[in-house]
């Protein structure tokens, strides 16, 4: 598939691997409509704002009402939606003792509700491109449970469920959905942040680099031949470690 012309949506444009998706997709020509909770989140890529190609929302995704907003300015905006890329997410690793609950719902909210509520928005939209693609970026902890971060992994294994789910729901149909299910990635994701990554790094551990994951991911939009869940983890990750 030729990329150049096609629009799409990325929620959480900002972010360690949403940004170099965006970066990417523009090179392709794609026409971005980059999603951040505020403007000055997408760092580097606000310099693609400044012609008309390239669109910027504001969006909260732990804030429903807000992200139905969202959706409702896209579709007076645009005629038709090629691609939705979910790359946004929260880690919130607590034991159930530590975990608060607006923990708890943010979890769900932004990790499981925010997808739903912007693919149901989104599909009329969707439903008008020749062969549209939805990809949730899901996580091991929706594979494998791991002590201390109940929020997350549930969230997860929602988001799994959800949308194999929607797989099938549309198979044969325009809309391609896919999971990106991934382990260990060298991002800012999370508890500890990028310098312990790197720190664990040095100390033997094996980490996903974001540009070998995006790389796959336009692999994926580019085919015809797309599966339901695409895997990748690390050398070494076993049972979520």
């Amino acid at each position: 598939m030729v990329l150049n012309g096609k629009t799409a949506v990325i929620v959480g444009a900002g972010g360690g691997m949403g940004s170099v998706l965006v970066n990417k997709l523009e090179k392709e020509g794609v026409i971005c409509v980059l999603v951040e909770k505020e403007r000055d989140l997408l760092g580097d890529l606000t310099h693609l704002l400044d012609g008309n190609r390239h669109y910027f929302y504001e969006c909260d995704l732990s804030n429903p009402d807000n992200v139905q907003q969202l959706t409702e300015k896209i579709a007076l905006k645009f005629g038709k939606i090629d691609f939705l890329y979910n790359v946004a997410g929260i880690g919130i690793y607590k034991t159930i003792e530590e975990l608060t609950y607006k923990e708890w719902v943010d979890s769900l909210t932004i990790n499981v509700t925010g997808p739903f509520l912007l693919i149901k928005g989104l599909v009329p939209l969707l439903s008008k491109s020749d062969r549209a693609l939805v990809v949730n970026f899901g996580s091991g902890m929706g594979v494998f449970p791991k002590a201390g971060r109940i929020a997350y992994c549930a969230s997860k294994f929602a988001l799994r469920g959800f949308t194999l789910s929607l797989a099938k729901e549309f198979k044969g149909r325009n809309i391609d959905f896919c999971l990106l299910t991934l382990g260990s990635v060298m991002t800012n994701f999370g508890s500890g942040g990028l310098e312990l990554r790197k720190k664990l790094e040095k100390e033997g551990k094996k980490y996903l680099q974001p540009g070998g994951i995006i790389d796959k991911v336009i692999e994926i939009t580019k085919t015809d031949a797309r599966e339901a869940e695409y895997v990748m983890y690390p050398e070494g990750y076993v049972d979520g470690d």
